[in-house]
Order: structure tokens, then sequence, then C-alpha cells
């Protein structure tokens, strides 16, 4: 399959790497002469190389656009008016009415569009999902994710944008729907213009999250905990060995006061797999066998969405109602 990758800066140098492990053709377009050298010293032929999407865009059967998320919204919509299935990083675009536009155009189009929620393809996803279908947790109460570590903050968006958005997006996928309303406070500690400590509040019909994430945290942390009515699971995502623990703890009502009954602890090994090779090779798979995406455009139109509540929320001071 020939695959055409908008952008090669340090993550899409990832894409170029897995891109060439799963045996696609790729071509390769950005305008910097470092991404140039980076390519050829990877052994893109240098035919394979431009700095314009338009000098490869007829000759592939898809695009992946790995750019900053400002140019998200043209290069993807340029490629669907081709007729080129699209995988793109996160956030599909920064706003919702532009994620409203790129899905509809896939749609009517019959195209695929894949947006890069890579932690719906983490092997410790597909566990946790498993795991409240069967019932183990009982009735899903709350749950929190941590996002955080000392790192290099993105300069095209904030961290709810760059960060959080990856566990908002995981607990809707976990609760298969979207929350009804959204509570947050952003903060700009560092005078950028642009928030880099977030926490968002997210209410859905029977349950409700938080998420945060920030870039001062010392240590990273990648943490999802899930309390249910039976359990309580913790997914440390970061984590290479006992990913997974499972607390049987429940609490009883025993006449007049309550009792915190400690249960059985239960460690689950994880199988070690790269996400973002199995969430590339689905797309693959997507285009191949025109099968719907795990993560498609209306999943990144969610986000978005709630995203956008966030920011009104965290201006305003207010539960915003995205009913």
């Amino acid at each position: 399959m020939k695959i055409l990758l908008a952008g090669l800066g340090r993550w899409g140098s990832n894409h170029l790497r897995i891109l060439k492990m799963l045996n696609a053709e790729v071509f390769v377009a950005d305008p910097s002469g470092q991404s140039k050298k980076y390519a050829l010293d990877n052994n893109i032929p240098e035919k394979n190389f431009s700095g314009s999407l338009d000098d490869f865009i007829d000759k592939v059967d898809a695009v992946d656009i790995v750019t900053p998320a400002d140019t998200h919204y043209s290069l993807c919509l340029k490629a669907m008016q081709k007729g080129k299935d699209v995988f793109i990083e996160k956030p599909l675009t920064l706003k919702s009415s532009e994620c409203k536009k790129l899905s509809e155009t896939a749609e009517e189009k019959k195209l695929i569009l894949q947006v890069g929620h890579v932690f719906r393809f983490d092997p410790a996803t597909a566990f946790m999902v498993q795991q409240i279908k069967e019932g183990v947790l009982g009735k899903i109460q709350w749950m929190i994710g941590n996002f955080y570590g000392f790192k290099r903050p993105r300069m095209d968006a904030g961290v709810t944008w760059s960060d959080s958005l990856h566990f908002i997006d995981l607990f809707n996928y976990l609760m298969g729907s979207v929350p009804k309303k959204v509570l947050a406070r952003l903060n700009d500690n560092l005078g950028r213009g642009m928030d880099d400590a977030s926490w968002v509040s997210l209410i859905y019909e029977n349950a409700e999250a938080e998420v945060r994430a920030n870039y001062f945290r010392p240590h990273k942390k990648r943490e999802v905990v899930i309390i249910g009515s039976e359990a309580t699971l913790e997914c440390d995502f970061s984590s290479s060995q006992d990913k997974i623990k499972i607390y049987k703890n429940t609490h009883i009502r025993n006449k007049n006061t309550w009792v915190a009954t400690q249960g059985e602890v239960i460690t689950q090994e994880i199988m070690q797999a790269e996400p973002l090779v199995l969430e590339l090779n689905s797309f693959i798979d997507c285009v191949k066998t025109r099968e719907k995406p795990l993560a498609g455009g209306w999943d990144g139109y969610n986000v978005v969405k709630i995203i956008e509540a966030a920011y009104e929320s965290s201006k305003s001071g207010g539960i915003i109602d995205l009913a």
C-alpha cells in the first residue's frame, strides 16, 4: 500500500518507522530540510520526498497526517477531496465545526477517516473493556485519569489538547457514550497564553470522571482508576509489568454505619505491544476491508466538543451543558 506521510517531526518519525515495518511504500511531505535528511538517512528514496503534499497526493492510496494541529483541517479536507482515506493524529482539528465537516465529508465520500486516539489500541484498554462488559467491576460509578510528567510543553496547543484529550477519549470509549456536562479548571502557570495544568470533570448519564494533566509533576504518570460497585481497577499505562490491578474492595452498610471491606487483589499482566503499531496496522486493515475504524471522525468530534466546553467552563467558572 502506498501511504503519504505528511509531517516528519518528532512523532512523525515514529509513524515513518512503523509504516516501513508494516511494509507500506512510504512517501513523505515535509518542508523542512532537516526532515529530508532524516528521511533519506532512513532509506526513503529521494524521489519519494517532497516539501509539498500536492506532489504525491494523486499517487498514493492513503494519507497519514502528523503535522501541527492548526494545519489538520486544511490538509485532511484536501486529501479527502482527492478521494483519499486519511489517518490523522489527534486532535482531529481545533474546532468542533471543522471536525463535523470532515466527518460528514468522510461519510459522503465513503472514506476511512481514523483519528490518532492511540490509547484505544493499548492491549490494557482491551482488557478493561472486557472487565466492564463482564460486570467484574459492577456498576461504574467514577473514573480518574492522571496524565502528567515533567516535559517540554507543546507550542501548538495547551495541555488539555495535547494530554487530557487522551483520557477524555478513553473514558468516552470505556463508557460507550459522551458526557452530558463538563466542568473544568485550566491554568497557564508559565504565562504562554496556553494552559499547562488542567482538571476536567466529565459528567456522564450514570457516572462521573475527572482527568488531570500538567507539565510539572516530576514523574511520568499515565494512570487510570475505574471505581465500580463491586471492585476498583487501577491501570498504569506507563508500567512494563503489573500494569493492571483489580481490588475487590467494597463498602457494606451495617445498620447505622458503613464497613470498608478489603477483598482479593488480582494482578493482571498485559501483553507487551506498541499501541502505535496496532493503531496504524488497524488503519491499513480498514483501508483494505472498508471496515469502520475503532476511532473514527465522530469520535474525534466528540472529544473536541468536550475540550471546547472545558475552556468555556474554565473561563466562566460554571458547568457547561453539552446536550
